[in-house]
């Protein structure tokens, strides 16, 4: 078999060829052939040039995919429900301490737990966009705490009224300082939480 192109033995010879020192100087000469066949071809050592390795080239994408910086935020629970809960109390760590404590037993009569929600303070975490709440918490239920709970892109929602955004169920209502001590308030809110 007459080979051409040089780059084509590595399909046939599967061996290690290495070339002594002494070797290097005789490469021109015609190498002895073991066989024998009456008609013998002269066969050429050439030196070949070293190749590297062949690169793998892969074309860039249409869309460069820009690492986006990872958020984290200070939140109370464990989300395995993925049951988010907005508040906004600027001089707290999460919520006031009756409020949340109005809170927990609002989730207990729905059979929830802390590790089952996710609660946010939205005043904690200043660069807060509701894509990036969405984004990192997945919610399947969205309870939003008063206005000041409301982000940009979650003010289609009625207050006080169950509805749907982009696949989330959620409730925008009244916050526990507005609901203490208003009995119409805190009905108007259970009624709908009871369904959400």
């Amino acid at each position: 078999m007459i080979i051409d192109n040089i780059a084509g033995l590595q399909f046939l010879i599967h061996e290690d060829i290495f070339f002594v020192k002494n070797d290097l100087g005789n490469l021109n000469r015609v190498a002895p052939s073991d066989s024998g066949d009456a008609e013998q071809r002269p066969v050429l050592l050439v030196e070949a040039p070293v190749s590297s390795a062949p690169v793998v080239v892969v074309p860039p994408s249409t869309q460069e995919t820009a690492a986006a910086p990872v958020v984290k935020f200070e939140y109370a629970g464990k989300n395995n429900k993925r049951f988010l809960v907005i508040c906004c109390y600027p001089g707290a760590e999460l919520m006031d301490d009756k409020h949340y404590a109005a809170l927990i037993s609002t989730l207990q009569r729905k059979e929830l737990t802390l590790d089952d929600v996710a609660i946010i303070n939205i005043a904690k975490n200043d660069d807060t966009t509701a894509g990036a709440l969405q984004q990192y918490f997945k919610p399947e239920r969205l309870l939003i705490l008063g206005a000041r709970g409301l982000l940009a892109g979650w003010n289609q929602c009625a207050l006080n009224q169950l509805g749907d955004m982009s696949g989330i169920k959620a409730l925008y209502t009244y916050s526990f300082a507005e609901m203490m001590g208003d009995r119409d308030k805190t009905k108007a809110f259970w009624e709908q939480m009871k369904l959400l």
